[in-house]
């Protein structure tokens, strides 16, 4: 269903508010040729005690010596006014320059117009990509949210969202000018499949394994045919993922990504029979721009420092275990240099697995057209979001998988050939695909807000999200619980609740939304103690693309003997004050945009009668906000790793509906 194009209007003309501007900086080149007679006034001071009314408006008129008639008030201070007839080039723009110079006008822009606005012109976006779209109840509404946020104002400049998987079949036409270069960190050639171990390409060669693969010493004790048919076909597991993402979109070929114009970094970590967890932890350091190794043991270049790090990292794998030490040390690490981790829960109907499971990490669930749990996802209290995971609803042999997900793929059985598409004859289910609707709306946030951390994009998400259906389409269908014990498999539909599925049905336009709020992050340094002088940073803060923001730092309550303090540049992100001599102290920052909307954040100061002292803050700033890369980490860690965890095995790719079982990383 097409929507109508969501403009924020005020954004539009965030110019200088002084009477001494020159005029150049204060039109807007889509200003400088339209031709109109409306326009729309924030007025300073405005509220409901002091209406917008005719007299208010011909004041202005007079102080601004043109004719206006005022119109109807549209809320939020603002109303819209008319000049005696049209006006254009530079009639207008001098009739703009003088609303805005006026005392009591806060901004002035035209009253534009807006149209309908096109859906992608991709074929298999109007007859198969039902999950992005609002006609199904699961469905994210992703068409919505493009009308706010694309990922970037073009692909070369979008938001990149790193996919540790398979590897990706670079010459697909539909993730042309959407990659950017990888690494392939998969340590054991045989596994590999292209003949030696970590280097730059990090192309799909196949995943396919033979009778004499499976028989091998490599691959015999790896659970690698769990079909039992004697060989396993190449799935293009990352190559599906990384459309899913960000294929290109409105090329007027194949599909539209979730995520627009938001781009992939493939990271190859599995091979046949999946792949390593010192694999799959190199890769994520790796992707999240953290330091490289000086060396590699055991075969294999050392790979640069990554030059396009990733902001959010995608990992459509993982396996039924608890997150180990290792894992939470390296999903830690990522999440605390400002990269988002993503990751699928699982398809085998028990608790959600690892690395969804880590702390900080977004773990996302899989359900049904209608809402409902798919069979095969797991489930649980770790659970954070749920989102389409793809179901047949037809049980025929042979028969069309109605609630497919279209996605990118190959044709090869085992190595590569003809690019094409998944569809309902060949399907393509799994949470391994819901877990990229996910990353790629929280790039889409990541591009409207920059500063938004991995916490926040969470927790937004959450408070954005829709509420689960209480019915099926199907009668008799069971409330999900809460897995008891590892042999507790949920392996059919059940109905989904805030306490094991998430908090609710992924929201692709309620979460852009909700990423144009400002964000408040406070942090507090110094020594506590009594009489120190502290400063209070909020500098990690920021409003949307295109607004800006303004700070309050306010006392928000004393206890246990403190006195409020005086603090010193209240209104700028970083003030100040001298702590008191006991006590406990809480300070507020609360972050403004333009438009009015706002986020706080919270420092506690707390001086103890015998001279101890603490200082806590939340939530932490993000430590990475751009593009860039940097930070610092123990490779040495990541090595150790490698001799670790060389000697276990990853279970079989996903085929068919994806279900699996097995202790290691395989895709899901």
């Amino acid at each position: 269903m097409n929507k109508l194009r969501i403009r924020t209007l005020i954004a539009l003309a965030l110019v200088a508010l002084t009477p001494v501007v020159s005029l150049s900086a204060s039109i807007r080149a889509d200003e400088a040729i339209a031709t109109t007679d409306r326009i729309i006034i924030k007025w300073r001071n405005a509220s409901r005690q002091s209406p917008i009314g005719d007299e208010k408006v011909q004041g202005l008129a007079q102080r601004v010596g043109r004719r206006l008639t005022a119109g109807r008030a549209i809320g939020g201070g603002m109303s819209v006014v008319r000049f005696d007839r049209q006006r254009s080039g530079a009639d207008l723009q001098s009739a703009l320059q003088a609303l805005r110079s006026d005392p009591d006008v806060e901004l002035a822009v035209i009253d534009k117009r807006v149209k309908i606005q096109a859906a992608p012109n991709d074929p298999l976006f109007a007859s198969g990509q039902w999950y992005l779209k609002s006609a199904q109840p699961a469905a994210i509404r992703a068409d919505a949210a493009w009308d706010v946020a694309r990922g970037g104002a073009s692909p070369a400049t979008s938001v990149i969202v790193a996919v540790i998987d398979t590897g990706v079949r670079f010459d697909h036409p539909d993730l042309q000018g959407k990659l950017v270069p990888g690494y392939d960190f998969i340590s054991n050639a045989a596994v590999a499949g292209d003949g030696d171990g970590w280097d730059a390409d990090a192309s799909d060669a196949g995943d396919f394994l033979t009778a004499q693969d499976l028989a091998s010493d490599t691959f015999k004790n790896g659970n690698c045919d769990e079909a039992g048919t004697g060989h396993v076909d190449s799935s293009w597991h990352g190559t599906r993922v990384a459309g899913m993402i960000a294929a290109a979109t409105d090329n007027a070929i194949g599909i539209a990504g979730t995520g627009y114009n938001l781009r992939v970094q493939p990271v190859r970590a599995l091979g046949k029979c999946g792949g390593f967890n010192s694999d799959v932890i190199a890769a994520m350091y790796w992707a999240a721009g953290l330091s490289p190794p000086l060396a590699v043991l055991g075969g294999g270049a050392a790979p640069p420092a990554n030059p396009t790090p990733a902001q959010i990292i995608n990992m459509s794998l993982g396996s039924d275990d608890p997150c180990d030490a290792m894992y939470t040390t390296a999903t830690g690490d990522v999440i605390a240099h400002g990269v988002l981790i993503v990751a699928s829960a699982g398809n085998t109907g028990k608790s959600v697995g690892d690395p969804a499971n880590c702390p900080g990490v977004m773990a996302v669930v899989g359900v049904r057209h209608v809402g409902s749990k798919v069979g095969f996802s797991s489930l649980g209290s770790l659970a954070t979001i749920a989102a389409p995971a793809g179901n047949c609803v037809n049980v025929t042999p042979g028969s069309a998988c109605l609630f497919s997900l279209d996605t990118t793929t190959n044709a090869g059985t085992t190595t590569p050939a003809a690019n094409t598409y998944t569809d309902q004859i060949h399907s393509n289910v799994g949470t391994s695909f819901s877990s990229p609707q996910a990353a790629a709306v929280a790039g889409l946030m990541k591009s409207v807000n920059p500063a938004l951390t991995p916490a926040a994009m969470i927790a937004r998400i959450r408070s954005s999200a829709r509420a689960f259906p209480t019915t099926s389409d199907n009668a008799g269908i069971p409330v999900c619980h809460q897995p008891t014990s590892s042999t507790d498999v949920q392996d059919l539909e059940c109905i989904c609740t805030t306490q094991v599925c998430g908090a609710g049905l992924l929201f692709a336009s309620g979460a852009v939304n909700e990423a144009l709020r400002p964000i408040a992050l406070a942090t507090l340094t110094g020594t506590v103690g009594p009489g120190a002088a502290l400063t209070l940073d909020g500098s990690h803060s920021g409003a949307a693309a295109g607004r800006t923001a303004s700070y309050l730092w306010t006392v928000l309550s004393t206890s246990n003997g403190a006195a409020a303090p005086t603090i010193q540049n209240p209104t700028q992100a970083i003030a100040a004050i001298t702590a008191q001599s006991q006590g406990t102290v809480v300070l507020r920052l609360t972050v403004t945009d333009n438009l009015g909307a706002t986020d706080t954040a919270d420092v506690t100061v707390t001086v103890a009668s015998t001279g101890g002292s603490t200082g806590s803050t939340a939530p932490p700033p993000n430590t990475s906000t751009s593009t860039g890369g940097g930070g610092t980490v123990s490779w040495l860690f990541v090595l150790g790793m490698i001799l670790l965890l060389a000697a276990r095995r990853a279970s079989t790719v996903e085929s068919g509906h994806g279900l699996h079982s097995g202790p290691d990383p395989r895709p899901r």
